[in-house]
């Protein structure tokens, strides 16, 4: 079979698609470098186990390509397919690494990086459960290179904010892990992975629903390793991924890679 139908490259090339000598050539042009950070977790019967890895390829080739139609060139890095995922470990599959190793790993890429002359480092969330340790490894960084800079862009809470506006589902806020939001964005990359035929409804008990509505303001972190996704939800999805359509997938990447884009314009060029 050849070599060209066992893979194809879809959109920009990461570095993992790229020669030493496009790499190089890319260097005279840039010091930005994206670096997506994923898992491999359940993500319910209907979707693959690296939903999340598969989103933050597709997301970070969305913004190379938009960022270069705008004259901005920036590289990707290969996505880091391990993450933090311990909660997801009761469904089988699943893969957990603890924060002290994703941010040796993180660590050791960044210098390979920085090596080479890259001084601005985008650490790509691309699963949830990842966001503390990449602020707390962009921090350590920081102070080990003090002439490259890290940011740790969080595009959510800034997704989560349109579902209401982009959404089918009558309970948007209430579309979470493997919902019609995420379902959508798969089918709108990877169709041939999603399994809707194997799909329903599900929406957690309030009572253990680490989205639920708490009764005070502000923001605080409850760690607690008694309940994890398998308590949460026997099936390992939040919502109603029968209502996703590749349109409302389309419509979200677009939103997430919108934001994404400005947010490294302004601290990463327009600043200079």
């Amino acid at each position: 079979m050849p070599s060209d139908v066992l893979y194809e490259v879809k959109g920009p090339k990461t570095i993992l698609e790229m020669t030493w000598e496009e790499v190089a050539e890319a260097l005279k042009e840039t010091d930005i470098v994206i670096l997506p950070v994923g898992s491999i977790e359940q993500h319910g019967r209907h979707l693959p186990l690296g939903s999340d890895t598969l989103q933050g390829t597709d997301i970070v080739k969305m913004v190379v390509e938009k960022m270069g139609k705008d004259g901005v060139r920036v590289v990707a890095a290969p996505t880091i397919q391990f993450g933090i995922s311990y909660h997801h470990m009761k469904f089988p599959g699943s893969i957990a690494l603890s924060s002290t190793t994703l941010m040796a790993l993180i660590r050791e890429i960044c210098q390979s990086l920085y090596s080479h002359g890259f001084r601005k480092f985008v650490l790509l969330l691309s699963h949830g459960g990842n966001l503390a340790t990449l602020n707390l490894v962009a921090n350590d960084l920081s102070t080990e290179m003090q002439d490259a800079r890290f940011l740790v862009p969080d595009w959510l809470p800034v997704m989560g904010a349109e579902y209401p506006d982009v959404l089918s589902s009558e309970r948007p806020k209430d579309e979470h892990h493997s919902g019609e939001g995420e379902t959508a964005r798969m089918i709108a990359s990877t169709p041939k992975l999603v399994q809707l035929d194997k799909a329903a409804p599900f929406y957690p008990d309030e009572k253990i629903d680490p989205y639920r509505k708490r009764p005070y303001p502000g923001s605080a972190s409850l760690a607690r390793g008694d309940i994890g996704m398998k308590e949460i939800t026997p099936i390992g999805h939040m919502g109603n991924p029968l209502l996703a359509t590749k349109e409302t997938g389309e419509k979200l990447y677009e939103i997430i890679v919108e934001w994404l884009c400005k947010v490294i314009r302004t601290e990463f060029v327009t600043e200079e």
